[in-house]
């Protein structure tokens, strides 16, 4: 006596989302993302204002030292000085002085 082999059977299924359906799924996404995007801002500390050292500032502006020198005699604010050898920078002065000067 022989088995007969069972017929595979395909089912291919479809379905439609409803608009309140899609729209939950594109709520949670879109709040994932953009607490996210807050993270690495806080993260990087993007948004913080103070920068903490020339490196830093020379960073920000992509310039070199030399580069970052001749700006300062040139007039680039520098923040305040904390001791003899700690000068913080403003991103905040220091996008405003380069939309004000020629360079």
């Amino acid at each position: 006596m022989t088995v007969a082999e069972p017929q595979k059977l395909q089912l291919e299924v479809s379905h439609t989302l409803a608009k309140e359906q899609l729209n939950g799924i594109y709520q949670g996404i879109y709040q994932t993302t953009l607490q996210a995007i807050e993270d690495a801002r806080r993260d990087s500390e993007l948004d913080r204002d103070l920068m903490m050292s020339k490196a830093e500032c020379q960073r920000f502006l992509n310039v070199s030292s030399d580069y970052f020198e001749e700006l300062l005699d040139k007039g680039l604010p520098q923040g305040r000085t904390l001791s003899s050898r700690k000068v913080v920078y403003s991103k905040r002065q220091i996008r405003a002085w380069l939309l004000e000067n020629d360079l």
